[in-house]
């Protein structure tokens, strides 16, 4: 490898020829390196600096200086290319120069039908990638609503229980609730009738009939008085209303005159 190198690198330089008698250089030898000047400069030298007294002293004088630094730094750039393109294997052999410039194009065809390949085989697996993620994610909601039917009906199926469970023990307390306050109004009871109340929660007993019989007796004499009053004349309700609210009115006079009364005799 370094071999073809040098060898390439031989040829190159020795391509570039400065003709003194002629005043001019080989171009095309130089544009065979990969240069971009121009036809109208020759390597940074413009033809219309270069006039014909002075062509041979512009030339000489500028060469050494200008030429070759440009020429070096080029050399560098094509053999930095080289180098890469036989690290890739573009280079085979010292004798396969010409060969792989004329293949050069089949080449590249065939890297770009192996990139083509690479992005089919990568577009292949990403839509598989893209199927079997839907198909999974299919499965996956399938089993998540059977889970969730599983779980609702387990649920219902404790829940159920649980509300059997939970009425029993309802009844149940108010069952003992219920005894709770048959104790409580028994233990009443016994507590109330005791030999030293019962004498006088007979009294009592005596006197509530009693108050209570003169209380239906007095209701019953007023109920009887109304309607004979009623049926001595219909508008008796209307009187008796009116009745009222002239004794009211009198009332409240006579408690008016009183403080009048009062605050005449304070001023005295």
């Amino acid at each position: 490898m370094e071999y073809n190198v040098k060898k390439l690198l031989d040829s190159t330089c020795t391509s570039v020829t400065i003709s003194s008698s002629s005043n001019s250089t080989n171009y095309t030898n130089i544009s065979a390196l990969g240069t971009s000047a121009p036809a109208s400069t020759m390597i940074s030298v413009v033809v219309a600096d270069a006039s014909e007294p002075e062509l041979e002293n512009v030339l000489y004088g500028r060469i050494p200086d200008v030429t070759c630094p440009e020429i070096g730094s080029r050399l560098d750039i094509k053999s930095d290319k080289l180098i890469d393109a036989m690290v890739t294997g573009d280079i085979d052999s010292p004798t396969s120069g010409p060969n792989s410039t004329a293949r050069l194009p089949e080449r590249i065809k065939l890297i770009i039908e192996e990139i083509e390949r690479e992005e089919t085989a990568w577009r292949e697996d990403l839509y598989s990638s893209d199927r079997k993620f839907a198909e999974y994610y299919n499965v996956l909601e399938q089993i998540l609503g059977v889970l969730i039917k599983l779980v609702k009906e387990i649920k219902l199926q404790h829940q159920h229980k649980y509300d059997e469970l939970h009425k029993t023990w309802l009844c149940k307390r108010c069952e003992t609730m219920n005894a709770k306050l048959r104790v409580l109004e028994h233990v009443l009871l016994y507590d109330t009738y005791t030999p030293e109340t019962i004498g006088a929660l007979h009294k009592i007993r005596k006197y509530l009939v009693d108050s209570t019989d003169e209380a239906s007796l007095a209701y019953n004499k007023a109920v009887t008085r109304l309607r004979e009053y009623q049926g001595v004349d219909p508008h008796f309700d209307s009187i008796a209303r009116q009745y009222h609210e002239i004794v009211k009115k009198l009332e409240n006079l006579r408690w008016t005159i009183h403080q009048v009364e009062m605050d005449l005799n304070r001023s005295t």
